[in-house]
């Protein structure tokens, strides 16, 4: 193993980043005004994307809902993405508390709130 290897990978708030547009798309709180700003102009060319965001975040909800009801109780998220209120694991474990869920990722921004 390198030292390349096990150096944390640098993260660069000067730059707009997906993970945190989708964060403010989604009324989060961590994102910057890089990111807002570039969020903007996305949504000046496709002003349905913070809808989409939402209704995104409205099906994982009730498609993880309708599993834990039906007796699942293991989840895979797989691109978790930044945390964002219900969280996965928030919403299973209120129907089955011994649900386990994994989050994978493999955004340097992301891994930094897991």
């Amino acid at each position: 193993m390198s030292d390349a290897d096990t150096q944390p990978p640098v993260i660069d708030t000067s730059k707009p980043h997906a993970a945190r547009m989708y964060d403010w798309y989604l009324g989060g709180k961590d994102n910057y005004p890089v990111d807002w700003a570039a969020a903007e102009q996305v949504q000046a060319l496709f002003p349905q994307v913070p809808e989409l965001a939402r209704a995104n975040r409205r099906f994982m909800v009730r498609a993880v809902r309708a599993l834990a009801e039906l007796g699942v109780r293991q989840f895979l998220d797989i691109g978790t993405g930044i945390p964002t209120d219900p969280n996965l694991h928030q919403v299973v474990q209120a129907v089955g508390p011994e649900s386990k869920v994994v989050y994978v990722d493999n955004d340097p921004i992301v891994l930094r709130h897991a």
